[in-house]
């Protein structure tokens, strides 16, 4: 009985969802449901794609009423759990934010917008997406976090059960496989073992097959921007993707991993956007913009030693590089993180950037500890292409407001679990724009697009050091790069919302 006091008002919540797409998607109210009300919850976020992507109030007040409902008949459901254990009915929270804070919490809820257009609101929202992008994911269903869990137990995340580009964007412009679907991931090759294949195609096993800073995507672009002799470009950013490579200091190289939230997913499909024919097609008729809530991430993975795999400051996952023998997997730590919230049509979206604090020192200040990618005792010029291993610097330190931030998420962790590896992860920045954009017009739009008038975008410059090692100088970022992604037809110039990913399609 006390299972149903609020599971069954969710689970009719979320099969009306799904009955009716066009209704609303309220996530983040639902969090706050126990155990025993998982199964409901789940199903809320497998049907709405775990996305905080609209909001009004009758529907948001509802939800908080259930949710509400939840924790005080949490008590009960314990007593009926009988020894299962089951997060907190309050996870562990910090306030966080600028003119109106709304806080952050150690649980599993998006925030992919700024609304009070502060450095610290977008922080603050990063850091709750990082949190809900990392935690621990539901066997099965793509994307849908495992509540039963707290973040930092082993084991897939929520974003690594994302599709990646490369299972969305395939040779011959094919068909991808559906959402649901569990498959062998297509870069394994038929040498591999069916079921390291499988859970490939799962997300349980990283497959290491990009170890150039860009996707082929830039790459192609770049010889696109030469061509056409634009000025203004960042052709110092752009060579990234001429296979430069970032080798740590047992001389392995850093890997690449890009992978797309549903709503992305189902965006490209639905508009047959993952083949380049078709995409040409749509981009004659209309722009092609990520829809609000779409999310895409780009994570870099660094072969552990056995010391490193040890240490507990690592988020370690299986890797893979195709055609090991005998399909053995390697232990990789996650060292690098972007995360593109996208801004649909009217901005140019929230943007943020992650690290694990024993990569490398800030330039000028190696200290005594041990790091990934720097040895004292080297002769070698730091952030230097073509060496190996690379001695690599911080050049530019972490923003102030987010260094701040970055202490409390840090305690936030070692609150909900002292062993977390996450409490060594840090924010360098966030990367946003108060200016209201209209991407739909003009048809087509070309690249560079602008994504804000001068003054209105929160810093010119942000940089990952094993993200974009070989390119930390003024004046280069995200927002700055991918205001040149085009669509995948060979010397395009038509645009692309801010993201590579669409470089990436093939036709027959």
């Amino acid at each position: 009985m006390a299972n149903d006091f609020f599971r069954r008002p969710l689970q009719n919540l979320a099969f009306s969802l799904g009955a009716s797409r066009a209704a609303p998607c309220y996530c983040e109210a639902l969090i706050t449901v126990t155990n025993q009300g998982n199964r409901a919850m789940e199903k809320f976020f497998e049907l709405c794609g775990a996305n905080n992507v609209k909001r009004d109030q009758r529907g948001k007040h509802l939800l908080w009423k259930l949710s509400a409902a939840a924790i005080a008949s949490a008590s009960i459901a314990s007593a009926l759990a009988q020894g299962t254990p089951s997060p907190p009915a309050k996870p562990p929270s910090f306030p966080c934010g600028g003119t109106n804070p709304v806080g952050v919490q150690l649980a599993p809820i998006p925030k992919l917008s700024n609304g009070e257009f502060t450095n610290a609101g977008a922080d603050c929202a990063m850091w709750q997406t990082f949190i809900y992008l990392n935690w621990p994911a539901k066997p099965g269903p793509r994307g849908v976090p495992d509540t039963s869990q707290m973040m930092g137990a082993p084991g897939m995340t929520v974003w690594e059960s994302f599709l990646t580009s490369e299972q969305v964007f395939l040779p011959n412009g094919a068909t991808p496989m559906p959402w649901t679907r569990l498959a062998a991931h297509p870069l394994m090759g038929s040498t591999a073992p069916k079921a390291l294949a499988n859970d490939a195609g799962a997300g349980k096993v990283r497959v290491l097959a990009r170890s150039a800073k860009v996707s082929q995507a830039v790459a192609k672009l770049r010889t696109t921007l030469t061509a056409n002799s634009p000025t203004n470009i960042p052709l110092d950013e752009i060579k990234q993707a001429d296979g430069n490579t970032l080798y740590d200091q047992q001389k392995n190289p850093v890997y690449y991993d890009v992978a797309m939230n549903k709503v992305q997913y189902d965006y490209i499909t639905t508009n047959k956007l993952y083949n380049a024919g078709s995409q040409a097609t749509y981009a004659t008729k209309q722009n092609i913009i990520l829809p609000q809530g779409s999310i895409e991430v780009k994570a870099a993975w660094k072969m552990l030693t056995a010391a490193e795999a040890a240490s507990g400051r690592f988020h370690i996952a299986k890797g893979y590089v195709p055609g090991s023998v005998g399909g053995k997997t390697v232990p990789i730590g996650l060292v690098g993180f972007h995360v593109f919230a996208s801004g649909g049509a009217q901005n140019a979206g929230l943007w943020a950037t992650f690290y694990q604090i024993d990569n490398a020192p800030l330039l000028g200040k190696p200290g005594t500890q041990s790091y990934s990618f720097f040895n004292a005792a080297s002769n070698t010029p730091v952030n230097t292409k073509g060496t190996s291993p690379t001695q690599v610097a911080q050049v530019f330190p972490d923003d102030a407001t987010a260094a701040t931030i970055n202490k409390e998420a840090q305690q936030l962790f070692i609150k909900g679990n002292p062993k977390s590896p996450w409490q060594y992860y840090a924010m360098i920045d966030t990367q946003w724009s108060k200016t209201v954009l209209n991407l739909k017009t003009p048809v087509p739009l070309t690249a560079p697009v602008s994504p804000g008038k001068p003054g209105d975008i929160s810093t010119n410059t942000l940089i990952n050091p094993v993200l974009e090692t070989f390119m930390q100088t003024q004046n280069n970022s995200c927002m700055g790069c991918h205001s040149f992604a085009t669509t995948a037809q060979p010397n395009s110039t038509i645009a692309t919302g801010f993201s590579f990913m669409f470089g990436n399609a093939q036709g027959k």
